[in-house]
């Protein structure tokens, strides 16, 4: 639609003619009934004028259209309960060695710590598995270190909807990368993580 003005600073002689403003003033379709059009984010932008058209429609002067954050993933009841996966890890029976000198023990509170310093990588899976999400829960991993320091079983607790999305493989790759000190006996480890 096009407007023509007609200035009223417009200096001169003066006439008898009364100032009407707006010369003429047409709708673009003329008319005709249809489908309202899309309305335009920015106005007076020339060229292609659609978002990504060519002759600078889209943005103008360093603004940009920001795209919306996208919603939560819509999560039922049981996509948020906890359940158990993994293996079974109850310590074996304690088996008394006094031919050795040296006397196995478990692993001490300052050694998990510093194990589980190091090691981001469950942290990452749980992150990873829940992206998208609007998740909150704490995630319980229990897992078995042998005398040499290996990590050789380990079950998880977590929602429903993280172990659909890869927890569990994810984890247990990440803890078997683990390393603890050799302590010469077997440990059981439970550690929270919490997600949210």
């Amino acid at each position: 639609m096009y407007l023509t003005l007609r200035p009223p600073w417009s200096g001169g002689a003066t006439t008898s003619a009364p100032d009407v403003g707006v010369v003429a003033a047409a709708p673009v379709d003329g008319g005709v009934p249809g489908k309202p059009k899309p309305k335009r984010r920015h106005a007076g932008g020339r060229g292609g004028g659609g978002i990504g058209g060519g002759g600078g429609g889209g943005e103008r002067d360093g603004e940009r259209d920001e795209p919306e954050a996208p919603l939560p993933v819509p999560l039922t009841e049981a996509d948020r309960r906890l359940e158990w996966r993994g293996d079974d890890v109850a310590l074996p029976p304690k088996k008394l060695d006094m031919s050795s000198g040296s006397e196995a023990r478990s692993l001490d509170d300052g050694e998990i710590n510093a194990a589980f310093g190091e090691a981001s990588g469950v942290r990452d899976c749980v992150a990873q598995s829940a992206t998208g999400t609007d998740l909150r829960a704490t995630i319980t991993v229990k897992l078995i270190v042998d005398g040499t320091g290996r990590v050789t079983r380990s079950r998880l607790q977590a929602p429903r909807y993280l172990f659909e999305h890869g927890l569990l493989g994810c984890a247990q790759r990440a803890l078997g990368r683990m390393k603890f000190p050799a302590t010469g006996a077997p440990t059981l480890i439970t550690i929270p993580v919490s997600l949210g």
